[in-house]
């Protein structure tokens, strides 16, 4: 299937770390699929998407048959509407069973779902990446050019990091495969990436606090970053919710510096990290976080969402994105989560957390000025 714009209009719905799982049995884990099935269903529904994306950490199965039969449930809302989907994978969709952690035989297992664009084995490279072209309204050029980049799971210890990152190799791939378009359609491509794992130039996008701002909207490195505090830069226009620091690779292979170098991508999105949702712009290139559409890992409250990305063939490298909430498509009808989680917004779960946690130290910090304070007194 070609995907082309319509009216010049292209639409894409990103589903964050559904993190889908083959077990139904009990009655909570029906509730969790059911969840994520009505949020799916509502939300293709109501936003009438061109193309579905599935951000990485997908689901999970034994062995090909029960990872297809996972697939086959999750995806059943695209195939009711006829809306085809394209993937990544993350760093926890290898890990269900040693046994089953070939990439590619997990890409066959995809291939065979009905919906899926990757149909033929030679589109991905042997690190798992690809690119689809999106027609322009009129003609056989290609208005628009998606990027599809694996990036792996634990780093190597020589890198000190914990996660990994896109390898050279993969990097003048993505060199190679963008000049080959270029020359094909006698110009550059404007092109959208999507990975899993998010590059470090998404710090950028946010600015050191101290402690203390734990209690407002800060959030704590991790890692090498453990010790630093940041929450979003609102003043170089970051938007969105910063939950939980980003978890970048802390190794820099230069995917981004490779990206400006060449000059076709003008935003990237990633999944990974389920509670944030913020979007910025960095040396031209917007970077954009999508939060989890999953109810079987941690999130925030009621907070589960897919991000939209409106695009323009007119305006080839603009484009228009929003987090649309279950709690705006739905509404508080969820099996999976209860009682105050229903209600709180983002954040609160966090800063009750944080504020139970700095109690005893508040008090033990006081107590000296206290008592200070009452022999003055005396």
């Amino acid at each position: 299937m070609q995907l082309r714009f319509q009216n010049h209009r292209f639409r894409i719905m990103l589903v964050g770390d559904p993190h889908e799982k083959p077990e139904i049995e009990k009655p909570e884990e029906k509730a969790k699929l059911d969840d994520y099935l009505r949020l799916q269903e509502a939300a293709i529904k109501a936003l009438s998407p061109d193309l579905v994306i599935l951000m990485g950490d997908n689901a999970g199965g034994s062995s090909p048959e029960e990872l297809r039969e996972v697939l086959m449930r999750m995806t059943e809302p695209y195939r009711a509407a006829n809306v085809p989907f394209a993937f990544i994978l993350g760093n926890h969709d290898l890990e269900w069973d040693k046994e089953f952690t070939d990439l590619q035989e997990h890409y066959d297992v995809y291939r065979t779902v009905p919906g899926c664009l990757l149909t033929d084995r030679d589109q991905v490279n042997g690190y798992g990446d690809y690119h689809l072209t999106v027609k322009q309204t009129d003609g056989d050029l290609d208005a628009l050019n998606l990027w599809f980049i694996y990036s792996g799971n634990r780093a190597e210890p020589q890198y000190n990091s914990t996660y990994d990152f896109v390898k050279t190799e993969q990097i003048e791939w993505y060199k190679n495969a963008e000049r080959a378009l270029r020359e094909k359609n006698g110009g550059q491509v404007p092109a959208v990436l999507f990975q899993h794992i998010p590059v470090p130039e998404e710090f950028r996008l946010l600015r050191k606090r101290s402690v203390f701002s734990m209690l407002a909207d800060g959030v704590q490195g991790q890692d090498l970053r453990k010790g630093t505090f940041y929450s979003a830069d609102r003043k170089a226009g970051t938007t969105g919710y910063v939950g939980e620091a980003p978890c970048a690779p802390d190794y820099n292979n230069g995917q981004f510096a490779a990206w400006k170098e060449t000059g076709d991508v003008f935003a990237a999105f990633f999944g990974h990290d389920h509670m944030n949702d913020f979007v910025g712009m960095t040396d031209g290139i917007i970077l954009g976080q999508c939060k989890t559409a999953g109810f079987r890992v941690y999130g925030d409250g009621l907070m589960q969402g897919v991000r939209v990305l409106d695009l323009d063939d007119r305006r080839p490298r603009c484009l228009e994105t929003r987090m649309v909430r279950y709690r705006e498509l739905v509404g508080s009808n969820c099996r999976s989560i209860k009682g105050r989680n229903k209600m709180i917004p983002d954040r609160w779960n966090v800063k009750i957390d944080v504020a139970l946690k700095a109690l005893p130290f508040a008090a033990a910090a006081a107590a000296p000025l206290l008592i200070h304070k009452i022999i003055k007194r005396k």
